[in-house]
């Protein structure tokens, strides 16, 4: 009878102990020592539930407290991450994989990070083929493939329908809203034909969850695109993009330190390096020299340098560049590197005198080999 007794404690202990909580646990293949971070992913910034370094036989697991409202999560392994849905209803999830390809693990105990993670497998092959455009053999190649990506978008945005008509309050019908490709929105409550199902959303969520911040953000945004029809402004951003299926690079015009219009396509004809860094950055210093001895090696063979620079800080910048022999303007709101789709700086392109895109590059050092074939 006592041994009844405290089974029946350690059940009931154990589930007290439970409650409000859930898992995330499995094993990634092939990522034996390597940091496993996880994450809840907020609406104005992440934050670090927990850290594991990945044993050998690839298995981890981490438990947390279950969100007030239906969030969003992530895990995070080197430059990959999965994102995942949870509610009150999560209790485990189960996700095996391989830590080379997270984004193609199986997902169990929960339906909404599946969806998710089909949502970012589209967007993920959607950016490949908006990057190929760029690298078009010639103008018919590039149209085609152009074609061919505004097709699959289409298709990616019926999947999208398809998901906030099954069910507009939940976290994966949120979180469709919101994926992009080269810095456009492929949904956009700007977009005559998108709103009805960004509005969908965002009455679900402000109807069930009406304090929740993401309501009250969604709720925001539908009624500033009501206010302030930006269709136009959509439609110019996508046809920039079919314009460089065009010329090969999409055009840009920035002032300069002195205030003139420098536009990239004033170059055409020579072999160019067009260059996004910030004069902010830790190591910009030495970053500018190896910049200028390409300049110095090559400038006499015609190879020009376009530099756009992302600092915040408009009187640095413009100390910066007072004696740098080359163009140097400044994105002050970060639009052209949108267009550009730049991830982290420095971030270098090599356009041939045909203008056409041959190359992009994180360091000089590859960049310096490959100017002398385009030259």
């Amino acid at each position: 009878m006592k041994k009844i007794l405290f089974l029946s404690l350690v059940v009931l202990l154990t589930a007290c102990n439970n409650a409000g909580k859930f898992t995330v646990s499995g094993n990634f293949a092939n990522a034996d020592g390597k940091m496993l971070y996880f994450e809840k992913a907020g609406l104005l910034k992440d934050s670090l539930i927990d850290s594991v370094k990945v044993k050998m036989d690839g298995n981890f697991s981490f438990k947390t407290s279950l969100p007030e409202y239906p969030d969003l999560y992530r895990l995070k392994l080197n430059n990959q991450q999965l994102v995942l849905a949870v509610d009150s209803t999560t209790e485990k999830i189960e996700i095996n994989g391989n830590g080379l390809d997270m984004i193609s693990s199986v997902i169990k105990g929960s339906d909404q990070s599946v969806e998710i993670q089909k949502l970012r497998q589209s967007v993920i092959n959607l950016q490949k083929k908006a990057d190929a455009i760029k690298f078009g053999k010639n103008a018919v190649e590039s149209k085609q493939l152009l074609d061919t990506f505004v097709q699959d978008v289409n298709n990616h945005k019926k999947m999208v329908i398809d998901l906030i008509l099954k069910n507009t309050r939940s976290m994966s019908a949120y979180y469709s809203l919101y994926q992009q490709v080269s810095g456009i929105y492929l949904f956009s409550p700007f977009v005559k034909e998108d709103r009805p199902y960004y509005s969908a959303v965002a009455t679900a969520f402000t109807t069930y969850m009406p304090e929740y911040e993401r309501s009250k953000n969604l709720y925001n945004v539908v009624m500033t695109a009501i206010k302030e029809d930006r269709q136009g402004r959509q439609q110019q951003a996508w046809q920039k993009l079919q314009k460089s299926s065009e010329s090969g690079f999409i055009d840009i015009n920035l002032k300069d330190n002195k205030g003139a219009d420098q536009k990239l396509s004033s170059l055409t004809g020579k072999t160019i390096v067009l260059d996004f860094s910030a004069f902010e950055s830790e190591n910009n210093v030495a970053y500018t020299f190896e910049l200028r001895d390409i300049y110095n090696k090559y400038a006499s063979k015609g190879l020009q340098i376009y530099q756009v620079s992302l600092d915040e800080n408009k009187m640095l910048w413009e100390k910066s560049v007072s004696n740098l022999p080359w163009i140097c303007v400044r994105d002050e709101n970060g639009r052209v590197a949108k267009t550009y789709n730049i991830q982290s700086i420095p971030t270098l392109f090599l356009i041939n005198k045909q203008g056409t895109i041959i190359g992009r590059y994180e360091d000089t050092g590859k960049l310096a080999a490959d100017i002398g074939k385009a030259l």
